[in-house]
């Protein structure tokens, strides 16, 4: 590389700072010294830069010209020409593979085709004031190895721009295969050989850890954004399970799960679904006996309440959920909330997929619209089934980007359990 100390570096030109921004998805901040700093990009996901020792950067650069990139669903880096994926981590809570209990495990290694010697499972720091578990593995023929150990230069830790990155790092794992390969095969193969090794960590040790999704910038835009100012002594009795449940997204909501957001604000209605349904049964079944023809005396207006009861008695849960909105939600305040979908997120191409669309001019009710869309977007978060019938409607995983879009409909459900509590007080 070429000396260019306009940049104030020894050794980065202006087209290895240009190579670096569209790499690393960030803006190089002009400094001086041997660190290298970064801006994000504007209106990113993580609004935090990163600082990068220029000894780092050269590797990331050497990565780069070897056609290595960032993975599109996972954070992380693949290399096809070194056979090579690295996967960023999430460690969840503390485990037994930690530098000073790692003497005790023993790995299954052999031989390998990567360099990789049979040393003692950790690594030291360059002035020997640290000590790093390594967890590593290998295939019988030595074509494979699996590792978590501590990230390479490109997968370098965020870190505010004010704080020096030196020594930062965090565990990653690290998939070798057999030399240069197709991308998707290499891709493919090495997810399948990290969520085996993350699961069994899990389940035999105890350990564990999950890949680090790429995240798209989640949608915080909320439909009912309808304040009180008036702050007043409580009227409305709520069961101590239900006031739980509702305080929950708000906990969650920081944590970024909003899959469980809507879960729980579903959960509520779900309590609330057997008294209503029973009430609106008992209210079908007085209408039949209020009616001018009902003769108790014919076996034909018997029949009617017979009937009525056996229909309630087969109500499934999403026949249930529709009576509840029918019952507690007036239809105006679900026109009011859907007039305010100004980008169309309930509309038919809408960004969650395998749901009922929202449609106000259409023929049928708007509670049986609401039920229907509720229900279905309740179950692909909730049935993981390897069942044919749900190939079209696949599973919603917590941090995916359609996860990552669910805001509206956790209003939209929160409007619903709001309105069932405050009618079943």
């Amino acid at each position: 590389m070429t000396k260019d100390n306009s940049y104030g570096f020894d050794q980065l030109t202006a087209v290895d700072i240009s190579k670096l921004e569209e790499a690393l998805g960030l803006t190089y901040h002009p400094t001086q010294g041997e660190v290298v700093f970064f801006d994000p990009e504007s209106g990113a996901y993580r609004r935090r830069g990163i600082a990068v020792p220029q000894s780092e950067a050269i590797e990331i650069l050497e990565a780069i010209n070897r056609g290595a990139h960032k993975m599109e669903g996972h954070e992380g880096w693949i290399d096809p020409q070194a056979g090579f994926v690295e996967f960023e981590l999430q460690q969840n809570g503390l485990n037994g593979f930690r530098a000073t209990s790692i003497g005790q495990y023993s790995f299954e290694q052999y031989p390998c085709s990567h360099g990789h010697t049979a040393t003692t499972p950790k690594e030291e720091g360059k002035d020997a004031n640290f000590i790093r578990p390594v967890i590593r593995v290998t295939s019988a023929d030595g074509s494979t190895c699996i590792e978590i150990s501590q990230n390479t230069p490109p997968c370098t830790p965020i870190r505010p721009l004010d704080q020096d990155a030196r020594g930062l790092t965090r565990p990653s794992l690290k998939v070798y295969l057999s030399g240069s390969m197709d991308e998707k095969e290499l891709l493919r193969r090495s997810l399948d050989l990290a969520n085996s090794f993350l699961f069994e960590l899990n389940a035999r040790h105890r350990a564990s850890y999950s890949l680090r999704p790429k995240l798209a910038s989640p949608l915080r835009r909320k439909l009912d954004q309808g304040f009180n100012r008036n702050v007043r002594f409580p009227r409305t009795p709520i069961p101590d399970s239900i006031a739980t449940l509702f305080s929950i997204p708000g906990d969650y909501a920081m944590r970024g799960n909003h899959t469980i957001s809507y879960l729980s604000y579903y959960q509520i209605l779900e309590h609330y679904l057997p008294a209503v349904h029973k009430r609106e049964s008992v209210k079908r079944v007085r209408r039949i006996l209020r009616s001018l023809d009902f003769d108790e005396d014919k076996d034909s207006s018997v029949l009617k309440i017979l009937n009525s009861v056996e229909r309630s008695h087969g109500a499934t849960e999403a026949d249930q959920l529709k009576s509840l909105i029918e019952e507690c939600v007036p239809e105006e305040r679900l026109r009011e909330f859907f007039s305010n979908d100004r980008d169309g997120h309930f509309a038919k191409n809408g960004p969650i997929g395998g749901i009922h669309a929202i449609n106000l001019k259409s023929g049928e009710t708007l509670a049986s619209q609401v039920a229907k869309r509720v229900y279905m977007l309740r179950n692909r978060i909730v049935h993981a089934k390897d069942d044919a019938k749900y190939a079209e409607s696949k599973v919603l995983l917590p941090l995916s980007h359609e996860a990552l879009r669910l805001s509206p409909d956790i209003e939209l459900v929160r409007l619903l359990a709001i309105e069932a509590i405050v009618d079943n007080r």
